[in-house]
């Protein structure tokens, strides 16, 4: 008896390691996800502004893609 209880209590101090490590490591990835996602975002915004202000306009005003 005291045999499988060793076993049982073993199997679930593994599985409670195994899933702790788990849920930091997906909540590690979510924080890092979203700061990027954040920088990703500024850095097209500041690309597009960059696009817009270089682009050539006719002379209505219209850029080549609005005709």
């Amino acid at each position: 008896m005291a045999v499988l209880t060793t076993i049982f209590a073993y199997k679930r101090v593994q599985f409670t390691i195994r899933m702790l490590i788990y849920v930091v490591v997906g909540i590690l990835v979510l924080v890092f996800r979203w700061r990027n996602k954040k920088k990703t975002r500024k850095r097209m915004d500041d690309r597009t502004e960059k696009m817009m202000r270089e682009t050539k306009k006719n002379k209505d005003g219209k850029y080549p893609w609005e005709e």
